[in-house]
């Protein structure tokens, strides 16, 4: 999907999955939430331009994250250092 594509109703996508709707309802708030797509009172949810992160971020989060696990540290505690840090 690319920016801006319009995704299928709550019903239409719980019809065509075969679940319920409030199941969808909660996977389209948490992808909301996120920031993965836009949605509104009365619109279609849409995809939303997520920029890309920059390969050298990408290789220094895996690196601290292989040491924080290294370390025995929760994701919340190596979440909580690197705020400290920030």
């Amino acid at each position: 999907m690319h920016d801006g594509d319009r995704l299928p109703s709550v019903r239409q996508l719980a019809d065509d999955l075969r679940i319920a709707p409030g199941t969808v309802a909660k996977a389209y708030t948490e992808l909301a939430d996120c920031g993965i797509i836009d949605t509104g009172a009365g619109r279609a949810a849409r995809v939303k331009r997520v920029k890309p992160i920059p390969e050298p971020l990408v290789r220094a989060a895996k690196t601290y994250a292989d040491e924080a696990r290294r370390l025995g540290a929760s994701l919340d505690d190596a979440f909580n250092a690197l705020c400290a840090q920030w």
